[in-house]
């Protein structure tokens, strides 16, 4: 497992609501947010933060970049010098934005500056060089829009344009707020790649998003969080067996489908089953050695196998023990319950 490069311990921020009163009409108190959170991020490595929306998906990212106060619990920095691991406690926010690059969700590039004098502003407050900013440039594949102005920019190059101003400073912790979003499967693909990239060189980078199965492939790590808590952290496969999610494959064919009796048989469950005039599908549980090829001996017409990675209503639903038509209800009374965290045994 990479090593940590930093921590978040007990660390809490809430939104302040209004709560008029007779008497304090301007009365407010703490309300949604994040009330308190235990997380570690890994060098070098990716986490992806999925959620529904109002999680507190971009109130987590805000607190890490230094936006939000933390208003409790405390900020640990992990180093090393020489050989030795050092952890330095960060207590003010400024610190903390020295050592991140934060991507919000939308950034409204827009107007007759070039993407180089666009650079050029906002590298003047990061303090980095005109090599630094042609460099960036280069990296997130802009070069040939150096000076193009940014009305001109398809929305897969503003993305672009975002990530490199994230990238000022040479930041250790990226983060990034929906990231894919209005970006067609080709953009998105030179995307995922570029942040792999950037990951191999050392940076830590943390994805917010309310889709999972955009991200598999991408991560390396899975975070879910529903109002405003943690529910699960770790590795992905290591999270679906936790959820009890993990050996289910689908299968889609032609002709006659595999019987119960001989899905039995080989000892896997059957989850779902569709069938159509042409075609069926299925999704099977278990240990899938060996299983396909004895499928195909007894005759069976397979088109495609693939694994089941699981959705977000899947992965809440198993953590929460909440129903489908549940998990997305906003329930202002219980929106701070305690929730039940899981442990992860890390393989």
């Amino acid at each position: 497992m990479a090593e940590v490069i930093l921590q978040l311990v007990g660390a809490s921020c809430r939104h302040y609501i209004s709560a008029p009163t007779l008497t304090k009409p301007w009365k407010k108190i703490r309300g949604p947010g994040i009330p308190k959170i235990d997380l570690a991020l890994h060098r070098g490595t990716i986490l992806g933060l999925v959620g529904p929306n109002g999680a507190g998906k971009t109130t987590l990212l805000r607190m890490l970049a230094g936006v939000l106060p933390l208003q409790k619990g405390n900020v640990v920095f992990t180093s090393t010098k020489g050989g030795q691991t050092i952890e330095r406690e960060l207590s003010t926010s400024v610190e903390l934005r020295e050592l991140i690059g934060h991507m919000p969700e939308q950034v409204r590039w827009q107007g007759k500056k070039t993407v180089h004098d666009a650079m050029v502003e906002i590298a003047a407050m990061r303090g980095s060089s005109e090599h630094r900013i042609l460099g960036l440039i280069k990296l997130v594949g802009l070069k040939s829009r150096i000076d193009s102005p940014l009305d001109e920019l398809s929305q897969g190059m503003r993305q672009r344009l975002t990530l490199a101003t994230a990238l000022l400073g040479s930041p250790n912790i990226l983060l990034l707020d929906e990231p894919f979003n209005g970006l067609d499967p080709v953009a998105a693909q030179a995307f995922a790649q570029l942040l792999r990239q950037l990951s191999e060189k050392g940076v830590s980078i943390v994805i917010s998003s309310h889709q999972v199965s955009g991200l598999i492939g991408i991560i390396d790590r899975i975070a879910l969080l529903h109002r405003g808590q943690l529910l699960i952290e770790g590795e992905i496969k290591s999270v679906e067996k936790e959820l009890q999610l993990s050996d289910r494959f689908d299968l889609t064919g032609t002709s006659q489908p595999p019987s119960s009796e001989l899905i039995e048989k080989l000892g896997m469950e059957l989850l779902e089953f569709e069938t159509n005039q042409d075609s069926w599908q299925i999704q099977l549980k278990g240990n899938a050695d060996g299983v396909l090829k004895k499928l195909i001996s007894e005759g069976i017409e397979i088109e495609s196998w693939q694994p089941h990675a699981p959705d977000l209503v899947e992965m809440l639903c198993s953590s929460t023990g909440l129903r489908v038509e549940d998990v997305g209800l906003e329930i202002t009374s219980s929106a701070f319950l305690p929730l039940i965290h899981r442990k992860v045994e890390e393989e």
